[in-house]
């Protein structure tokens, strides 16, 4: 028996506890089945899930639980991203311990890290994640670390791996090298300065505008437009640095914008990408200013030692002293900064350092073309991939400077440069701490060799991950099962890292797509509309909902979510989520004494009634759509009209239809309409049961379990759609049922009647509906306590009679005083006269003790009643029926 009130808090750990028991989700390769393996995305571990990860974590989840019940092999695993700058800064600040010590560094951050997995993993468990937990994967696992270690080594040997200086984006907070996807530009106020630049030889200047004057010392070349009439005749001419005294050459280049400042500007390495596309399209010297920790080093001169912003105010000063800065003008522009990691934000430098890159520019094209052998849900963030693939300005440079992630494998010879790659059957290794595999080099014989001190960018990690999870080289049985792997779930914001990166690598090491789908969910937004940040004050935690609310409130707030677009987070939804719960649960506590004991199997087939049929025809079109969606990643529209078919075609309509067959007399009618209930809520919850596992399962388990014997309502079939329910007649009688006793309702609200209050005597008069509503009577009258209804073929003779006409005394007494009474008499003894007046003109006249009256509309109250047959009613008209209460 249902309790009397739903309790998630009680109902949802019970259900979390007997699935993991009883391996509810546990998975096991069944080539007789179809497959269907997802390519999760691994969280890294912070310690939490966030309303991010609940959402689509969530969509993943719908996606696993409808995939088993379709009758699909589902491989579902869930792994976790471990390596990562924010651990170790973590273990920095907590605990105390230098990266200076690495070993001991290391194992603090291996025990933070596996303290943050129980966390999220009992967080993951709470919302209800049917992942099978035996497959998790950890991204600092000896076995997923050699597997990546055996992923660059076949990188190697493609050639498609190099060790190079090249201007790196260089994070002086972080003191490490970035890829371009873990950098963006960020709108920020600043100033724009005017600086003249002597021309050598002559006593003119050419004026340039730059947001940086402390890279004047890094300044090699000053570029203006070819078009440009204001420059043309200074190109191939010199100028003299101001306080560096170096001169510089002038350069036509097409890509100066001459609308940007002065249309002059200064090249100076590196101060952004364009500085590097002309160096080394012109071959200028490198000058490097900027240390890696972001101070002026000596090539600044005077300026050594100074952070970059102090050296630019110090440069500002002394040329405003100089006279040769002559405007400082506000702007609004963007700042490049080391935006992946919320917590940095630093602005990002250009700095030439020796790196390890892995080849990826020129095969973008290639890339491109396999990306569109996948299908994207939605499709058009394919083209943000395809834009990021063509926007490619250098490699990918996959090393790090850091202690917590995966060794690079290799060693290089320190006399020659040569690369010395780790045997296979050695992986993992760590150059770090190993020696090479062998004692001197191949090439040139010294045995000076040096273990690669970087790590891998933690992309390159992840972005092996459908290889991981269907154990590419590892089980061929697996892998030939589950590859290439049939989902991608991921967020908008890792489509050019984890998305990109996943193609590319697994394109290059298996000749094939990584998957056949991927399905992008867009970013939560806080309750105002904003990004979710501490500063705006709108972070919102699933524990401060979960507790609250439940994990399927917040699961139908996901599911809610459209597709690819942000969605913001509102109390508001969770709170109609969980009424709608609360609705679900007391729909089933009703029907429960119902068809507690019914045998429904033993009279399914029995001819319904026309209301039964109705129900049952509008939820085999539910079951098409949602099945229709569902098969396109698509759970909002799908979400809200099984909602809206709950709360008021079933709960509002039918079940207050009903009622009066199943409390009656009648068996026959009273079992027809159980066989409708049975099987209205038994697909109900098999609808549901992957946006809110929990309350699904405690319905199923109450009053469904013992009929159908499955140990879980989760090793169900998907709901069958019948195309022999469908009843578009049925329909259409449903539809005026719903509209005529929803009428009937509102005229008992609207005068105090408790809704089964007895109405003693209504007719409906009707023509072209007459024969429909005759096939209701029965049900109409039923449901509104109707002791007197008459179902009547025509239209009802209807007279409208004035039975109060007086005065409006607020208006007409301060204007005729004494004569209101008279006033008063006239217009009870000729209302239809002055009704009539009011109507053609607006107004009425006539005397009174021999003084002109003149009243208009809105100096006259008259109150009209409808009349039928003598007595009076009141009307509502549904389409062409005319109801008249009695």
């Amino acid at each position: 028996m249902l309790s009397k009130i739903y309790d998630p808090n009680e109902i949802e750990p019970r259900w979390q506890k007997f699935w993991l028991e009883e391996e509810i989700y546990k998975y096991k390769l069944d080539e007789k089945k179809p497959a269907y393996s997802i390519d999760t995305p691994p969280p890294f571990t912070s310690g939490t899930l966030h309303l991010g990860h609940v959402l689509s974590h969530t969509w993943i989840d719908i996606v696993a639980r409808y995939k088993r019940m379709r009758g699909y092999n589902v491989l579902f695993p869930q792994g976790f991203d471990n390596h990562g700058l924010p651990t170790e800064l973590k273990v920095e600040k907590e605990f105390g311990i230098s990266k200076d010590q690495p070993e001991e560094f290391l194992k603090k951050c291996i025990e933070w890290t596996w303290q943050a997995i129980e966390a999220m993993r009992n967080q993951f468990i709470r919302i209800g994640y049917s992942a099978d937990w035996e497959l998790e994967y950890h991204t600092m696992d000896d076995d997923y670390k050699a597997l990546v270690q055996k992923s660059l080594l076949e990188f190697y040997k493609k050639g498609l791996l190099y060790q190079d200086k090249h201007p790196v984006y260089w994070c002086p907070r972080c003191k490490t090298s970035l890829a371009k996807a873990e950098v963006g530009y960020v709108e920020e106020d600043g100033y724009l300065y005017y600086i003249k630049l002597p021309i050598v030889g002559e006593e003119d200047y050419i004026p340039i505008a730059t947001t940086r004057p402390e890279l004047m010392p890094a300044c090699v070349a000053v570029f203006v437009h070819p078009e440009d009439e204001r420059y043309k005749n200074k190109v191939g001419k010199k100028v003299k640095l101001p306080i560096f005294e170096r001169e510089v050459p002038i350069i036509a280049d097409e890509d100066v914008d001459p609308e940007f400042g002065t249309g002059a500007v200064y090249n100076c390495t590196y101060g952004d990408e364009q500085d590097v596309v002309w160096q080394k399209r012109y071959n200028l010297p490198v000058i490097i200013t900027i240390n890696e920790d972001g101070t002026m080093n000596e090539n600044a001169g005077k300026y050594k030692g100074l952070t970059a912003e102090q050296a630019k105010e110090a440069i500002v000063k002394d040329l405003e002293k100089m006279g040769l800065l002559y405007k400082k003008k506000q702007v609004h522009h963007r700042v490049l900064r080391h935006t992946e990691r919320s917590s940095c934000r630093a602005p990002i430098e250009l700095l030439p350092k020796k790196q390890w890159f892995i080849k990826v520019k020129e095969l973008t094209d290639e890339i491109v073309k396999v990306s569109e052998q996948i299908r994207w849900y939605p499709p058009d963030m394919f083209l943000r991939l395809k834009d990021w693939a063509e926007s490619m300005d250098w490699d990918w440079v996959i090393s790090r400077q850091r202690v917590f992630g995966t060794p690079i494998p290799f060693w290089v010879c320190k006399d020659c440069g040569e690369i010395i790659p780790a045997r296979e059957e050695d992986l993992p290794v760590d150059p770090r701490f190993n020696g090479a595999p062998i004692n001197k080099c191949p090439k040139c014989g010294s045995t000076n060799l040096e273990g690669v001190k970087d790590v891998l960018d933690c992309w390159v990690d992840s972005s092996i991950s459908p290889l991981v999870v269907s154990k590419w080289q590892k089980d061929e049985k697996w892998f030939s099962h589950n590859f290439p792997t049939s989902l991608r779930p991921q967020g908008t914001d890792i489509i050019r890292t984890w998305g990109f990166y996943t193609i590319f690598r697994t394109y290059i090491l298996t000749g094939e797509k990584p998957w056949d789908d991927i399905l992008i969910n867009g970013m939560v937004a806080g309750p105002d509309g904003r990004k979710m940040s501490k500063s705006y004050g709108n972070v919102v935690s699933p524990e401060e909902v979960i507790p609250k609310y439940g994990a399927d409130a917040l699961r139908l707030w996901t599911a809610l979510a459209p597709p690819g677009e942000d969605h913001p987070f509102k109390w508001e939804t969770v709170d109609y989520n969980y009424r709608f719960l609360q609705k679900l649960w007391n729909i089933f506590r009703f029907a429960e004494r119902h068809i507690e004991d019914f045998e429904y199997n033993k009279y399914k087939d029995i001819e319904l009634e026309p209301l039964d049929k109705w129900i049952l025809s509008r939820l085999h079109r539910l079951i098409n759509f949602a099945t229709e969606e569902l098969e396109k990643y698509r759970f909002n529209l799908f979400t809200r009209e099984l909602m809206n078919f709950v709360w008021h075609e079933l709960a509002d309509d039918y079940i207050e239809m009903i009622k009066h067959r199943l409390y009656g007399d009648d068996e026959e009618s009273k079992l027809k309409a159980k066989v409708a209930l049975h099987e209205l809520l038994y697909n109900i919850i098999l609808l549901l049961a992957p946006l809110a596992p929990h309350i699904t399962e405690e319905l199923y388990q109450e009053m469904f379990k013992d009929k159908v014997g499955a140990k879980s309502l989760h090793l169900l079939e998907w709901p069958a759609y019948e195309e022999d329910r469908i009843d578009e007649e049925a329909e259409t009688l449903g539809k005026l049922a719903s509209e005529i006793i929803g009428a009937m309702r509102k005229y008992k609200n609207s005068h105090g009647l408790a809704l089964n209050a007895k109405l003693k005597h209504v007719a409906i008069y009707a023509l072209d509906s007459y024969d429909m509503l005759k096939a209701l009577e029965t049900d109409i009258a039923g449901t509104m306590n109707i002791e007197k209804l008459e179902i009547i073929r025509g239209e009802p003779d209807l007279e409208e009679r004035i039975i109060e006409i007086k005065p409006n005394f607020k208006s007409v007494g301060p204007k005729y005083g004494r004569l209101v009474p008279k006033i008063t008499a006239y217009l009870k003894e000729n209302a239809r006269k002055v009704a009539k007046a009011l109507k053609e003109n607006g107004k009425v006249e006539f005397e009174a003790e021999e003084q002109k009256i003149e009243l208009g509309k809105e100096d006259i109250v008259i109150r009209k009643a409808v009349f039928s047959e003598g007595e009076e009613v009141e009307t509502v008209v549904v389409g062409d029926a005319v109801i008249l209460f009695f």
